[in-house]
């Protein structure tokens, strides 16, 4: 019998199905489902990894002898959801919970968190908006230190956000502030807490999930400044922000950053993802 040579499997299914040139596309969810009957001849964490830092969830089913270690780290955080070890006769065992959380990945129904190490996690969430609709507003907080929160604004397009630089062990607090000129929709609220390890190499943002930048607000824009947004008529003139409304009609009010208001937690649902790459 030949070797099993995994990792270079893994680096093609990265060249031919999760990159740019092969069809994939920014904001939408990516799931890989690895089936091993043992260990590989190669390594595999490194080509795992890079997959990881595209965004495609990695679901593991061992039918065989494999090292739990090494399909530990290659699964996604929590490991208990995906990584599966099952004799092959009794794949059928496990269906119904692999493609239920297969679909929690593709499609999230509300907040959720994923990938969590100990300096961070990734976060995703239904389309709620558009790029045209509205922005979002998201909050990060240590639940021990609620007046320390991290604030970052994003399109409306976006949905997902990764973390990063954060303390190990620790609990935070998130909430998703969608800002519609169109409807009203609540916030979302997720507590998350980061696995035991080294501690984070500083206040660290990562990339969102979707590039496109949502339409500017005009207005002065300082350091430290959290924003909200109410409808308005579109190009009718704004007094307050000393020039026009933008496209979309979202009209922006600002004030220092400080504690947020008081929100009341729910969920939102939003229309199922496209695809897979």
């Amino acid at each position: 019998m030949g070797d099993t040579n995994t990792g270079l499997a893994l680096a093609y299914a990265k060249e031919q199905l999760f990159a740019k040139a092969a069809g994939a596309r920014p904001g939408v969810p990516k799931v890989l489902v690895w089936v091993t009957d043992g260990g590989s001849s190669d390594p595999v964490g490194p080509p795992m990894q890079e997959l990881k830092d595209l965004g495609v969830t990695v679901f593991v089913v061992s039918t065989g002898r494999g090292n739990l270690l090494e399909l530990s780290a290659a699964a996604s955080a929590p490991t208990e959801k995906h990584l599966h070890f099952v004799d092959v006769d009794d794949l059928h065992i496990i269906t119904q919970a692999l493609r239920g959380s297969i679909l929690d990945a593709m499609w999230p129904h509300q907040l959720r968190a994923s990938e969590v190490t100990s300096s961070g996690f990734r976060l995703a969430w239904p389309p709620l908006l558009t790029a045209d609709s509205g922005y979002y507003l998201l909050e990060l907080a240590p639940s021990a230190k609620p007046g320390t929160a991290r604030r970052q604004q994003l399109p409306g397009n976006a949905t997902g956000w990764a973390w990063a630089g954060l303390d190990p062990d620790t609990d935070y607090d998130v909430a998703l502030v969608p800002e519609s000129n169109v409807r009203l929709l609540r916030p979302q609220h997720l507590r998350v807490r980061t696995l035991p390890g080294e501690a984070g190499r500083g206040a660290g943002w990562a990339r969102r999930a979707q590039p496109r930048p949502a339409p500017p607000v005009a207005g002065r824009w300082g350091p430290g400044a959290v924003s909200r947004s109410r409808p308005r008529t579109r190009g009718r003139p704004s007094p307050e922000l000393g020039g026009s409304c933008p496209r979309g009609g979202m009209l922006a009010d600002l004030w220092p950053a400080g504690p947020p208001r008081k929100r009341a937690p729910c969920s939102g649902v939003g229309p199922p993802g496209r695809g897979l790459a």
